[in-house]
């Protein structure tokens, strides 16, 4: 890549990683970390990368490559992509070599490590040498001596140990040569307040004050602090305290220290290979840091034995026993004077002393479990076999009787049923239906009670409201067409309420019969009744009708005597009505208002006093208590005898199994 393409890169912030896209890369497997600014993949993944760049050798490919293996590359940037073929494109296959001029060879940098840095557009590549941005540099050095170069790199969003110490180091000590030269230039012109203004970096002070920490082995020029291998060897064992709790035992608080001075001793600490070097020399100070850390390492263990104790609840027999040997294994105080007896460990982990010899001495222990499975294996391929006979469908049932004929032996129809369902097999013969249980709990959630119990005429006028629908064929000899109608009436005066049309059987009709309802308001609290249609049981129809301040009721299923008088309708209407003949929809709806008007208006009712069912409402709202007392006393004779009639019937039906 030509150097102008990164010299001339303008100067920003490094972009924050958004936490949610954090997460997601330290989730891939081609991510080795995520440190909130810049990502380092994997050197796998550089590899799978390179491959496919050779092919294709574009910065597209390496974008489309990140993409389809779960890496957004535009979390990246484009600057990462560029990087990474420039790197392809000067030196080939990626290695964990180090590579370029100035690198010492006692500090390997991998090139993955220069790929994240020319990401950021704070560096460069002249040729094969590392180049710091100008105006990047720029902003480091003003903010030098009061801050460390590791500090800047830190604010700017770099994590310092992507840039070895030898590319540091040379830019620190070109700061103090420029620093000194301008102090010395200050007093040469009469300024001397000046130079000796110049403010301690954040940290020097504090930082020198851990110089007689026995632990410590010196403080750098740019106050970073330096632990002894003594420090490295105690905490190994403690890894899973943090590094400021670690320091903290130690009599150093992590506050005074700078940000590189932490970041390069929890570098260290992860890396440290346990060495034979011990503190030979015990002081007062000393002992007091050794009982904290002894502590500490008493909490640790007995945290180690609660998740194991969680984890030896849930293990098999065979695992249990595995643990049992590994627990064979451990010091116990006859091996080591500070350790835990047998019976300490064994109840830390939950696990009884019976249970730990007989794993340990019992060759069978755990085997129980193996010989069943085996069993069960064996069992189900026979199973199985009758199963897939000759291709044909068999449920449990039909599996069982003919277990003996081909399989020679016979298994409980539990036992079928157990391997069936152990092993995500299942019969297509009668098997359960999702679909239609859902649609169970669905109407048994909202079945509503019969209210009404057919007690239609037993109410005052506008108390109860009878609903349903019904098909409605019409159209010529070439071309039959369906529409369908809701009605609603009362069933009390007899009276149409409602007759809504249309072409469709869905909800909406339902929902405008009830919008046309409201122009008849009924008295608060009044019946609404209805089959067990399934628009009626639609969250949305029942929150209308609670909304109308009306009572929902519901038939029985597959009575329909449970709603004569709205089925007596439907029948007056298809007999009266010759609609079949319209040969349009509009026809069709404006035969159907013609007839509305004719029913409550025109057309006389037999049982209602021969009066057309306006006439009869009006003659009901018209009596006095008196007189709708003698007409309910009436109405409630013609139900009782209603009642004892059609019990006789169903006992007589019931006698002959309704046939």
């Amino acid at each position: 890549m030509p150097e102008e393409r990164w010299s001339d890169m303008p100067m920003k912030e490094i972009p924050r990683i958004p936490e949610e896209e954090a997460e997601k890369l330290r989730n891939s497997r081609f991510v080795e970390s995520v440190d909130g600014h810049l990502v380092i993949l994997t050197l796998e993944f550089h590899l799978m990368m390179y491959k496919r760049w050779k092919e294709f050798p574009t910065v597209h490919t390496v974008q489309e490559f990140m993409r389809r293996n779960g890496i957004d590359p535009d979390v990246l940037g484009q600057l990462y992509a560029e990087a990474l073929v420039w790197d392809f494109e000067t030196y080939g296959e990626p290695t964990a070599r180090p590579f370029g001029g100035i690198r010492a060879p006692h500090q390997p940098v991998e090139r993955r490590n220069d790929v994240v840095l020319l990401s950021t557009g704070k560096f460069y590549m002249a040729g094969r040498s590392f180049k710091w941005d100008k105006d990047f540099k720029k902003e480091v050095r003003a903010c030098y001596p009061m801050m460390t170069v590791e500090d800047s790199l830190m604010q700017a969003g770099i994590n310092p140990a992507l840039i070895d110490n030898v590319r540091i180091r040379a830019v620190t000590h070109r700061f103090k040569q420029d620093e000194e030269r301008r102090q010395k230039a200050l007093i040469s012109c009469g300024r001397p307040e000046l130079a000796q203004g110049t403010e301690k970096q954040p940290g020097e002070k504090s930082a020198y004050r851990y110089l007689s920490n026995p632990y410590v082995e010196e403080v750098t020029s740019s106050c970073t602090l330096l632990m002894k291998e003594e420090f490295f060897n105690e905490v190994y064992y403690l890894e899973t305290m943090k590094t400021e709790d670690l320091l903290a035992l130690y009599g150093i608080d992590a506050a005074d220290l700078s940000a590189a001075s932490l970041s390069a001793i929890r570098a260290r600490r992860y890396e440290w290979k346990p060495t034979d070097v011990r503190c030979v020399e015990w002081t007062e100070l000393i002992c007091r840091i050794q009982t904290a850390r002894l502590s500490a390492l008493i909490r640790q263990t007995d945290e180690s034995f609660a998740k194991f104790r969680e984890t030896a609840a849930r293990l098999s027999p065979v695992q249990k026993k595995v643990l049992c040997r590994q627990i064979a294994e451990y010091p116990t105080n006859y091996s080591y004077a500070c350790g835990y007896s047998l019976r300490e460990i064994l109840k830390k982990m939950g696990i009884s002393k019976s249970v730990y010899y007989k794993a340990l001495n019992d060759s069978r222990y755990g085997l129980a479990d193996e010989r069943r499975r085996e069993r069960d294996r064996r069992d189900l391929e026979k199973v199985v076999r009758v199963m897939e006979y000759k291709g044909f469908e068999k449920g449990v049932r039909q599996i069982y009787m003919m277990m003996p004929d081909l399989a020679g032996e016979t298994f409980a129809i539990s036992k079928i049923r157990r391997l069936l369902r152990q092993n995500g097999i299942r019969t297509k013969v009668r098997s359960e239906n999702p679909a239609r249980q859902r649609m169970g709990k669905f109407m048994e959630r909202n079945r509503k009670q019969n209210l009404l119990r057919r007690e239609f005429r037993l109410h005052r006028p506008n108390e109860v409201r009878l609903t349903d629908v019904t098909y409605l064929d019409y159209g010529t000899e070439e071309e039959k067409q369906r529409a369908y109608g809701s009605s609603c009436i009362d069933p009390v005066t007899g009276r149409l309420l409602v007759f809504h049309v249309s072409k469709n059987n869905d909800l909406d009709l339902a929902l405008e019969t009830l919008e046309k309802l409201s122009d008849h308001p009924a008295v608060e609290g009044a019946l609404f009744h209805s089959d067990q249609g399934i628009l009626y049981f639609t969250d949305e129809f029942q929150e209308k009708v609670a909304e109308m301040g009306l009572v929902q009721s519901m038939s029985k299923r597959g009575n329909c005597w449970d709603n004569a008088p709205q089925e007596s309708f439907f029948g007056h209407f298809k007999d009266e009505c010759g609609y079949g003949g319209c040969e349009s929809f509009e026809e069709l709806r404006m035969m159907i208002d013609e007839y509305a008007w004719y029913y409550n208006n025109e057309r006389r009712q037999w049982d209602r006093k021969r009066m057309t069912p306006v006439q009869y409402e009006a003659y009901l709202l018209s009596l006095d208590e008196e007189g709708f007392a003698e007409y309910m006393r009436t109405e409630r004779e013609k139900y009782d005898r209603m009642k004892a009639k059609a019990e006789k019937q169903a006992i007589e039906r019931a006698k002959t199994l309704g046939v």
